[in-house]
């Protein structure tokens, strides 16, 4: 358990050093695989609602790479590294919504 925890903050430790400023083909590219995979779940009512949480792009790789309850692991073969970036780059950059 430790050995897992351990693991998972250096994962998103090295991820965090590696974060670079979102651009506007990034954050295009990000939209784009949202809304053809993300949105399945996150816009239908069966996940969270994932945009304008004002949540860092870091959250959004660790829990899409690690899991978070009923939201599954995405293994490098599901989502590449660069294009979970772009999308995290997204929805870290949608606007917070208001309460």
């Amino acid at each position: 358990m430790i050995n897992k925890m351990t693991s998972s903050w250096g994962l998103a430790f090295l991820a965090l050093a590696s974060i670079q400023p979102a651009t506007a083909q990034s954050v295009n590219a990000g939209q784009q695989f949202y809304q053809k995979v993300c949105a399945k779940c996150h816009e239908a009512g069966i996940g969270p609602v994932i945009t304008g949480r004002g949540l860092p792009a870091i959250t959004y790789v660790s829990i899409a790479r690690n899991g978070n309850r009923a939201m599954p692991a995405f293994r490098v073969t599901d989502i590449d590294d660069a294009t979970l970036q772009q999308l995290a780059d997204y929805l870290a950059s949608t606007p917070v919504k208001n309460p």
